[in-house]
């Protein structure tokens, strides 16, 4: 659905929605977090992230016009939101932050009920990532060494081994990350080592699959330790991840999935 030009311009937008968006308040304590995390509780359990529709909407309305660019069959849903009264904005904002019939608003706008949903969920990433940074402040994320995050409870999408030799997991709702342990797979946590495994695709060094036979997941690994670009401290994972797709392929063609085997 989304090319890597749209998600980079996206990204920079986002980072500048980013900046204007109101912190969570009141924050929980350092000790209220440290006591969640220790109870492998995430974040999101203590205080909710500030989600006012009005400015969902508008960021809906921001996205949808940025896609449209790119792609014509997003352009009724951007010249829709453009010209729909607040009232109606606020209403399909609060539809899709609290999981209403998102078809009904699909079928009204002329677009597809899953484009709708995928353009909400972008819209919601710099409110959480917004959320998240305020949060990083008083909570001690070291504590955390599950495969979820810490913030929000999405489960991991990459993983990246820093020049330290050190691994961290990825958010792409709330762009956290959290270290965790080597050797252990993390999308089921596994730590027998028989059960996880490696593999490569020529060309996309420093990028590999990890794969795990216990669940049938894989997650994409960044090793940073190579150098180059990629090893810079703020690299983009979350466009990253799009612009590895070709692992993707490779993992599923071997029968493993993203998230592991369905339940």
């Amino acid at each position: 659905m989304q090319s890597l030009e749209f998600l980079r311009a996206w990204r920079e937008r986002a980072r500048r929605w980013q900046d204007e968006l109101p912190a969570p308040e009141p924050l929980p304590t350092a000790a209220e977090a440290e006591a969640a995390l220790t109870r492998g509780e995430p974040l999101i359990q203590l205080v909710d992230p500030p989600i006012a529709p009005d400015r969902f909407a508008a960021l809906l309305a921001d996205l949808a016009s940025l896609y449209a660019e790119s792609r014509p069959e997003a352009r009724p849903l951007a010249e829709g939101l453009a010209a729909a009264a607040p009232g109606d904005r606020r209403s399909l904002a609060e539809t899709l932050l609290n999981g209403g019939d998102s078809a009904s608003w699909a079928a009204r706008y002329g677009v597809e009920e899953d484009m709708l949903l995928a353009l909400g969920g972008l819209a919601l990433q710099p409110v959480m990532a917004r959320f998240a940074r305020a949060l990083e402040r008083v909570a001690p994320l070291h504590l955390w060494r599950q495969t979820r995050c810490p913030v929000c409870g999405t489960a991991a999408d990459l993983c990246r081994i820093d020049p330290d030799n050190i691994r961290h997991l990825h958010c792409p709702q709330c762009d956290t990350q959290w270290e965790h342990h080597r050797l252990t797979c993390a999308v089921c946590g596994t730590d027998d080592v028989r059960k996880v495994s490696i593999l490569t695709l020529e060309g996309m060094e420093p990028w590999r699959v990890e794969v795990c036979d216990q669940c049938g997941g894989y997650i994409k690994t960044l090793d940073q330790r190579h150098g180059g670009h990629l090893a810079m401290p703020r690299v983009d994972l979350y466009l990253e991840d799009a612009r590895t797709l070709q692992l993707d392929l490779l993992a599923e063609q071997e029968g493993y999935r993203r998230g592991g085997r369905a339940q």
